[in-house]
Formats: C-alpha cells, structure tokens, sequence
C-alpha cells in the first residue's frame, strides 16, 4: 500500500521528491481562479491556473525536453498533464466548494486542460465544472482550494487571484477570507513530525485551518 506522501505525490505527478524533506508541506502552489458563468448567468465551473514551485517543476520535468531545445512546450507535457489530471481526480481536484453547509458536487474535467512551462514553473490549466449549474443571485456559493492533510500548500496569486468571468451578472463579486490568524497561529507545524503527518487519514481536514474562503455573491436590487 502507497504512504500518504507517496500517494500526493503521484497525484502531482511526482514519486519520489518527498523522501528528502523534513516537514510539511512539502510542494507550494499559487493559484489563480477565474469563476466560470453560462449564458443565463450562472455559475458553471472553476477556471484554474495553478503554478508549482520551481523545485517541484525542475523534479516534475525531468526528461520531458524530448526535441532537446531546451524548452517545454504543451505538446511535450500533454502526458504529465494528463497524469496530474487523472491522478488529482482521487483528491477532488483540492477544490471545495459549498453552498451553506450543502457540499456542491463537481465533475472532472473533460478536455482542455494543459501545462506550460515559464520562468522555471509549470503551471496547470484546467477547468473543474459544477454538476450542477448554480445561481449566485439566489444562493451564496463559497469554496476553498487546499490539501487537507497540508503535503501541498496552496496560496492565491497576489493579482487578480480570484476573478468572475465577463458574462457574470452585474453585481456579483468574489471576496477572499483569509484564515484567522490566531486559528494558524496556534499550530506550529515545527512541533509536528512526519509521523503526524502520515497518520492523517482521508477525512482528515487539517490544511483547511491554511486555507482563504472565496465567497461568490450578489446584490439584489
């Protein structure tokens, strides 16, 4: 049986990069969302960009320069896409989203989705669509992207992290909630060994405490 290190891992497409490290996390990853709305103004999908640290996309890219120019092109990362893809389906894409207490069920995604390589970094590109379509003007949708066992830190990007789409209805907006400072704050994550860690079972929830709320809303006139 896999280790809960060995799992993540594969589900980023990696197998081994963890055994070096000491402490969680152990792969960092900036987000950027763009909320996705039909034609009728509802809320379809999640557009995500998430860009990995360089460590993890040096690791991630090895071997896959297969026209030797020293670039990376999205045809080179179709497979490794795919892999990630595949894989993070086991780990409900690390999105959840949530009207009142009433969890919202997603689908995996289809086609579409891609890695490019800039500056060092591989970053994902995929859309993660609702089952359901959803009604911002009628129900509050909040979601939230990030690994409950906390091998992987997500973070928003510090511009446009969160944004809706242009055909979204007039007076809708994505705020973001950062944790409570004095909720992370109590955790010191120095005093936790990997053996904590790797305890943590699959209703584990102890990265949410890292995690910013995104609340999607809409005035009504």
């Amino acid at each position: 049986m896999k280790t809960k290190i060995e799992v993540a891992a594969t589900a980023l497409a990696v197998c081994a990069m963890s055994s070096a490290a000491s402490a969680h996390p152990h792969v960092w990853v900036s987000t950027k969302t763009e909320v996705v709305h039909d034609a009728q103004g509802r809320i379809t999908g999640f557009q995500h960009r998430w860009t990995f640290d360089e460590v993890f996309s040096t690791y991630a890219a090895q071997g896959m320069d297969k026209n030797g120019d020293g670039k990376f092109d999205r045809a080179e990362l179709a497979e490794l896409a795919k892999v990630n893809i595949t894989s993070l389906s086991e780990f409900d894409f690390f999105t959840f989203a949530k009207v009142g207490e009433k969890q919202v069920p997603l689908n995996v995604p289809e086609e579409g989705y891609y890695l490019s390589h800039e500056n060092g970094q591989l970053t994902l590109h995929f859309t993660l669509p609702l089952k359901t379509p959803l009604d911002a003007r009628k129900e509050q949708l909040r979601f939230a992207i990030y690994d409950p066992t906390y091998f992987v830190a997500f973070s928003h990007a510090k511009d446009a992290a969160v944004t809706l789409a242009s055909n979204a209805p007039r007076g809708c907006e994505a705020a973001i909630e950062k944790p409570k400072p004095q909720s992370v704050q109590e955790t010191k994550l120095s005093d936790l060994g990997e053996a904590f860690f790797n305890e943590l079972g699959a209703g584990s929830d102890f990265g949410a405490q890292f995690a910013s709320d995104v609340l999607i809303s809409c005035k009504t006139s």
